[in-house]
């Protein structure tokens, strides 16, 4: 039987836990890293990417929207804001890319209510200036 280590990974909103992962590439800024079970204790900053593990003798993909990885006593643990895992990497790219998507359409929305809303009160601040001037 192949040696395995087990993942937690850590989002603001769960917590999951993955057992029986015989192999883990990721990149950083450096680049791509693999991780193997009784690999020594290892510490990096995650880019935006997918990084693939051997699981059972499968190949699954996560797609990680940065974060930190630390690799410590055969514990993988990744802390990121999200992540997305496949079994495929195709249908991985289409759930990346509607999330992406709805990202970038929620920060827009965002951006355009603090801008109203800065608006709004500088409008307010003139108002109560010309009140009491």
């Amino acid at each position: 039987m192949k040696p395995t280590f087990d993942a937690r990974i850590i989002t603001p909103s769960e917590l999951h836990r993955i057992e029986g992962i015989s192999f883990f590439r990721a990149r950083d800024r450096s680049g791509a890293f693999g991780i193997l079970p009784r690999h020594t204790e290892f510490l990096t900053i995650l880019e935006p990417s997918v990084a693939i593990a051997e699981i059972g003798g499968r190949e699954e993909y996560f797609a990680f929207n940065g974060g930190i990885l630390s690799f410590r006593q055969g514990m993988l643990t990744v802390t990121t804001k999200e992540f997305v895992r496949s079994g495929e990497l195709e249908a991985l790219q289409g759930i990346i890319e509607s999330r992406f998507k709805r990202q970038r359409e929620q920060e827009s929305l965002f951006h355009l209510n603090m801008a109203n809303l800065e608006q709004a009160f500088f409008k307010k601040i003139i108002e109560l200036e010309r009140d009491l001037g």
